[in-house]
């Protein structure tokens, strides 16, 4: 059975730990900021509503480039082990690195600053007991990558062992890459985001989207990763985020 979650930010949880979500997966950049009086009463908060935060997205903040002239490597050191160390204490397993953006027109020099950046991050998810997974998103969006191909691909040749592959399921739509993607990238992958491609909504019933045919692909390979719903919201959290869980779950089913 898929272990499914949902992205949202802290204002929601209440929500989230009553709609039945096996965990939930909040913004990195956003706990790393919380001073630590602050991030010990979200800790306590998150246990007493009984979620589970087993995955980070929004790793890094804006100031803090991978790519282009204005990367600092001191300040990524320093920020890898503060924020890294938070998701530890919550108990996170997995942490996308989304939405690398290139600086510049120079693809082969990013791409190589993407690498020295994984490299330097390995060591302190190792040190966390966590796994940094490289997501590709929509080049419309900035992206160095777009393709799970291409992560695959990076994360492969760097063989280290805490960086691994997300895939974000409408990314991948826009994309036009098929879903037989993900069974090449198995022994990567480690994570999942899906929301509607073309409406960028939380999934629901009948939406146009098949996710049915993500779900088998995923059973096929035997993925045990976290899949998490993402999406603008159109009503109230509580009433998109239950149709969300509705439709992946009857996806999956079918």
């Amino acid at each position: 059975m898929l272990s499914i979650g949902i992205c949202t930010d802290f204002i929601n949880l209440p929500d989230v730990s009553r709609l039945g979500y096996d965990y939930v997966e909040l913004p990195l950049a956003e706990l790393a900021a919380l001073t630590e009086s602050e991030f010990q009463e979200f800790v306590a908060y998150a246990e007493g509503c009984g979620l589970r935060v087993a995955a980070c997205r929004h790793m890094l903040p804006e100031d803090l480039p991978v790519t282009g002239p204005k990367v600092n490597a001191t300040a990524l050191h320093g920020y890898l082990s503060h924020a890294l160390g938070r998701a530890q204490r919550l108990g996170v397993k997995v942490v996308t690195l989304d939405c690398v953006r290139a600086a510049g027109d120079d693809y082969a020099f990013a791409c190589r600053q993407l690498g020295n950046f994984l490299r330097l991050t390995q060591g302190h998810a190792k040190e966390c007991g966590l796994v940094v997974a490289l997501e590709p998103m929509r080049k419309a969006d900035g992206s160095l990558l777009s393709l799970v191909s291409e992560a695959t691909l990076i994360s492969g040749l760097l063989q280290l062992d805490n960086i691994a592959v997300s895939a974000h399921w409408g990314a991948m739509a826009m994309a036009s890459e098929p879903p037989g993607t993900l069974r090449r990238a198995a022994p990567l992958l480690r994570h999942v985001h899906v929301e509607n491609a073309l409406t960028r909504r939380l999934p629901r019933p009948g939406d146009g989207e098949d996710y049915a045919r993500l779900t088998r692909v995923l059973e096929d390979i035997g993925y045990i990763g976290g899949v998490s719903l993402c999406g603008e919201i159109t009503g109230t959290f509580a009433r998109d985020a239950a149709a969300a869980l509705d439709c992946i779950r009857s996806a999956a089913q079918a």
